[in-house]
């Protein structure tokens, strides 16, 4: 067995411009060993002659083949052991203690370093239940108030302003602070006059208003000032705006543009906010739909797709670029294209090749298609253009309840595989292990889906069969059917999950250089992480596993800030979604039989 070198001595090479406190930080990360699982920095240096050991259920006296570090189960037990928090009775899944360790400015300030809505589809999932949950506030100051207004400025920047909806309607009546935050609510879902009723009800806005709510107090009251038509009003709204901090912005800009009896015009490289909208709208400007799309942000997006006056092609279009970035759900997106009536004759339309039009007919006839040849063919298709267009995992899922009516046969066995990839987006493993089967038993050679049950057993938390399972993916690292980034995330995720990596697995990854792309945090981030998971301070954990992975979830984050997260995670108790982060960490570059 050959020596292995120490994780610093393996990473810098790769690394190059990495700082040393952030190599600092790695060599301090809880339990990361990539390449080598018998290397613990937190138990010492490797073992020089690791000991095998049995796996239970193997025969005695015999090897399964896996090496298996001493003291790992033991740990591993004691670690699990730990951590069984009391959790919250509100079907978030979230311990009871969601806020322990956090005030409401600490709470802020972690929120406010990190993409909100999360990118990744995994950590949407943990973030949706993280700010929705109904559990004790964070401490510090006048809690509650505070931590609601926080809260509802993150569903609105989300674009979940029908569930901000409930939450205002919940809240006192009479506050400043809540008519202000009501009204742009009311404002983006379009109800104007209402907003504008809601505004004028709170009373003039205090002195003792925070910023940010001071300045979008200005920018309502120049709202309503440009629907009333009074372009004085809108002017000085447009300055009091300016003095409470706002920046130059396109609704600024509408409201001084109306103050001069002229139309407003958009920049061509600024973000537009859903009140930047609004207020564009409010002065009379023109909005080109496509430029408008390429610079929304999140809670216009989500506004104009769910937009029930909105034209179809307006609203379709809206829904895709809402549905990648996490604005609306697969099942928003799925009802949208079930709303056109029209839309199963567009699939025969040349032209409209990967079009919204066209997915949306090619979802719907997929839906309402009896015969199993071609309805798997119109799903294939569907899922062929959604792939293009950049949100294959969400058209998957949305993609189950049509491909959960087919029967597997010999004569659809092309559709084994695809069978496989929907039902495990969706979460259905056992439908996924019944496609593997068909499929393999069905296929030779390169055709066979064993390799599949390995990513299933990740997601699922599957631990009878995964030693097994596991072999299938050794045989395609023997046959150098898995490239060098993928065998390390591989590792990476197995380790993280304390799964024991298989011999050729983990010789096939240490052959190779580290990756040395995806992101990473700033010098701190990582040893902050570990620190919340020991200290089980959950919402904290979760925040700064988040900002670990950067904008781009587990699928983009480097190794190391990958394996840290998913570690934290387990440790703070959510071990469902660690698991969620090594599959969609692996997912995407998974070994398809087919070209899909």
């Amino acid at each position: 067995m050959r020596k292995r070198l120490p994780l610093a001595a393996l990473a810098a090479p790769a690394l190059g411009l990495l700082s040393i406190g952030l190599l600092a930080d790695v060599a301090t990360a809880q339990d990361w060993s990539p390449f080598d699982p018998f290397k613990n920095p937190a138990r010492g240096p490797a073992r020089q002659a690791p000991t095998q050991e049995r796996a239970p259920g193997s025969p005695a006296g015999g090897t399964d083949g896996v090496i298996r570090p001493l003291g790992d189960s033991a740990s591993s037990a004691v670690e699990r052991g730990d951590l069984a928090p009391v959790m919250a009775d509100d079907g978030s899944g979230l311990p009871y203690e969601l806020w322990r360790g956090l005030d409401v400015r600490t709470l802020e300030r972690l929120i406010s370093e990190i993409d909100i809505p999360p990118r990744s589809s995994a950590l949407h999932q943990l973030w949706l239940r993280l700010i929705t949950s109904n559990v004790t506030p964070p401490e510090g100051g006048v809690t509650d108030q505070q931590f609601l207004a926080l809260r509802l400025e993150v569903l609105y920047r989300s674009g979940l302003l029908e569930d901000a909806a409930r939450a205002l309607s919940a809240m006192p009546a009479g506050d400043a602070t809540v008519a202000i935050l009501a009204a742009r609510n009311e404002i983006g879902l379009g109800a104007q006059d209402r907003g504008c009723e809601t505004m004028k009800a709170g009373g003039g806005a205090p002195a003792q208003l925070p910023q940010p709510v001071k300045a979008d107090a200005a920018l309502i009251s120049g709202f309503c000032a440009a629907v009333a038509g009074d372009a004085a009003g809108a002017g000085l709204a447009a300055e009091l705006a300016r003095e409470a901090g706002v920046k130059e912005r396109p609704g600024l800009q509408a409201l001084d543009a109306m103050a001069m009896g002229v139309k407003p015009q958009l920049a061509p490289d600024q973000a537009i906010s859903l009140l930047d909208y609004r207020l564009i709208e409010a002065a009379g400007g023109a909005v080109d739909a496509a430029n408008v799309l390429k610079r929304a942000e999140p809670s216009l997006l989500a506004a104009l797709a769910l937009d029930a006056q909105g034209d179809a092609d307006g609203k379709l279009a809206a829904a895709e670029a809402a549905v990648q970035v996490n604005a609306i759900s697969a099942q928003q997106l799925a009802e949208i294209y079930r709303s056109l009536s029209e839309a199963a004759a567009v699939i025969s339309d040349a032209a409209g090749t990967d079009t919204p039009r066209r997915r949306a007919g090619l979802f719907v006839a997929a839906e309402r298609e009896r015969t199993p040849q071609k309805k798997v063919r119109l799903i294939r298709a569907f899922l062929d253009e959604a792939r293009r267009a950049g949100f294959y995992l969400t058209a998957l899922r949305m993609a189950a309840p049509a491909s959960d009516t087919i029967v597997a046969a010999p004569e659809i066995g092309w559709y084994a595989e695809t069978g496989v990839e929907v039902a495990l987006a969706a979460g259905s493993y056992a439908k996924a292990r019944e496609w593997t089967a068909f499929g393999s038993a069905n296929r030779a050679g390169d055709g066979v889906l064993g390799h599949w049950l390995a990513l299933i057993d990740i997601a699922e938390g599957s631990t009878s069969t995964r030693e097994d399972d596991l072999r299938h993916v050794e045989e395609l690292a023997v046959r150098g059917r898995l490239d060098a980034t993928l065998l390390h995330r591989l590792a990476t995720v197995l380790d993280a999950l304390h799964y024991s990596v298989p011999i050729p697995l983990w010789e096939a990854a240490s052959r190779t250089p580290q990756p040395a792309g995806g992101y990473l945090p700033e010098t701190g981030v990582l040893t902050e992480l570990q620190d919340a998971a020991k200290k089980r301070e959950f919402g904290r954990t979760v925040l700064l596993a988040m900002r670990t992975l950067g904008p781009n979830g587990a699928e983009g984050a480097h190794m190391i800030a990958l394996g840290d997260s998913i570690r934290a995670l387990r440790r703070a108790g959510l071990e469902a979604d660690a698991r969620n982060l090594g599959f969609e960490a692996l997912f995407a570059t998974w070994p398809r039989a087919i070209s899909n």
